[in-house]
């Protein structure tokens, strides 16, 4: 049958083509998961290379929809518009997901779908009846790779290569074990197999935080390709000892050899907390020294979500919690001054003294919080108290110093702006003095009558 025969246009909506399609032909691929000859393929035109598309990837087709008795029900190339959908998501009859991802680009196929695969039972009235065996002419025309940056912009693309087994995936910090190809341009930069803590960074493993992000994508053995934009892989600052550019793309493949899910926090007893509150203090350290502040941020908040409240923790585990989670609002503080966010380090201390109220830390902190923001008085009043607490704290004696010059010095502005204002004021008053209030004229003999006229 030739390939126009396939494609022409249709001037009637039910125009009829002719079936010629033998279900018994032992040649045509059985599409179906559970090869039961519900799904069956004939290759009209072969496609081009060997790649196929894959689940999550966006495929674009033209298609012919028919009915047994050759009646069309639908027709892309009619509205002279192809078709475009997810694979492997049921964004379409089931049919349609098993034979589509086995064409090639450029592939044209028929393909006969039994009504368990189509529409079933109830159908698609008025045009496609119930219990109908539909049959589809296909061409492949391209595909995507999938999208699965949170904001759909394209920044994290994946081309599976391998499924992998079961339904679980990682989840934040799942330890995880990975097999990784770098690519840049075509050129190896990085392979290797790795160990590490989903979305923990941790900077000696040198993995670009879309790794963290595809990971949680993944299922166990699978295999896939990932381009990854600049703002999910080396940034503007490119990566030079890996010679890969600023603002580069790069792609990655990844195998996902093993992982073991983390705890959901509720189900974690206190040691597992306290565990994983300390390592997220590592973490959010070496990321603060490394002057990765919005790492070091993330780390401490997750420190803070293990050592919420808890009718668990009791006694000495209570006591442990609240100076663990005092840290965690000290080192959230830290990380707001280095900022410049004086409000938000300033919140970070109060929270902080709410648990000790004699944390020197906090005090500090604080009181550098408040000194920025002018609050003169109540750093001061930080300041001091750790001078009470530690009468030799030459840190906090410093700051009271300064504190104490930085407040003459305001005084004294303030003091001139006032004088000035006040001198202003005096001199518009003097002058006001000399101007008559009402112009009193002399009437015809020259002298003064003091009335206005």
């Amino acid at each position: 049958m030739s390939e126009r025969h396939y494609f022409e246009d249709f001037d009637k909506p039910m125009e009829k083509m002719p079936v010629d399609f033998d279900i018994e032909d032992p040649a045509l691929l059985d599409c179906s998961d559970k090869q039961d000859r519900g799904v069956l393929k004939k290759i009209i035109k072969e496609g081009t290379g060997t790649d196929t598309p894959f689940d999550g990837s966006t495929v674009h087709v033209h298609y012919i929809g028919r009915l047994v008795d050759g009646s069309v029900f639908d027709s892309s190339r009619k509205r002279n518009e192809p078709f475009k959908f997810i694979l492997g998501k049921r964004k379409v009859i089931q049919a349609w997901d098993w034979a589509v991802s086995t064409m090639k680009k450029g592939e044209i196929c028929e393909m006969v779908c039994k009504s368990a695969y189509a529409y079933g039972k109830i159908g698609s009235p008025p045009k496609i009846p119930p219990n109908s065996t539909l049959i589809f002419q296909v061409e492949l025309l391209s595909w995507d790779d999938e999208d699965l940056s949170a904001g759909k912009d394209k920044k994290i693309l994946r081309r599976l290569i391998r499924k992998g087994t079961g339904y679980t995936m990682p989840n934040e910090n799942a330890k995880t074990k990975v097999r990784l190809c770098g690519l840049y341009e075509g050129r190896k930069f990085d392979e290797r197999e790795v160990e590490f803590y989903v979305d923990e960074g941790d900077d000696d493993l040198q993995l670009i935080p879309g790794i963290d992000l595809a990971v949680k994508k993944m299922k166990k053995h699978e295999c896939s390709l990932f381009t990854f934009h600049p703002d999910v892989a080396f940034g503007r600052e490119g990566k030079p000892e890996w010679e890969i550019p600023g603002n580069a793309e790069v792609r990655y493949e990844i195998t996902l050899l093993d992982f073991d899910k983390a705890k959901d926090t509720w189900s974690m007893n206190p040691d597992e907390k306290f565990e994983t509150a300390e390592r997220s203090k590592e973490k959010g350290s070496q990321a603060f020294t490394k002057g990765r502040h919005a790492a070091a941020i993330k780390h401490y908040e997750r420190m803070k979500e293990m050592l919420a409240a808890d009718a668990e923790f009791k006694d000495e585990n209570e006591e442990k919690r609240k100076k663990m989670l005092a840290v965690s609002h000290n080192n959230l503080a830290a990380v707001h001054l280095k900022l410049g966010d004086l409000y938000a380090a300033k919140r970070a201390t109060e929270e902080a003294l709410t648990l000790d109220p004699n944390n020197i830390k906090g005090l500090y902190r604080k009181g550098t919080a408040n000194f920025g923001l002018r609050d003169y008085e109540e750093a001061k009043r930080d300041f001091q108290r750790i001078v009470d607490l530690e009468p030799e704290n030459k840190a906090a004696k410093q700051q009271l110093a300064l504190l104490s010059k930085e407040m003459r010095a305001q005084a004294d502005k303030d003091r001139k702006r006032f004088q000035g204002m006040f001198d202003k004021f005096a001199a518009e008053d003097s002058k006001g003095d000399n101007k008559p209030e009402v112009d009193v004229k002399t009437n015809g003999s020259g002298s003064g009558d003091g009335k206005a006229e």
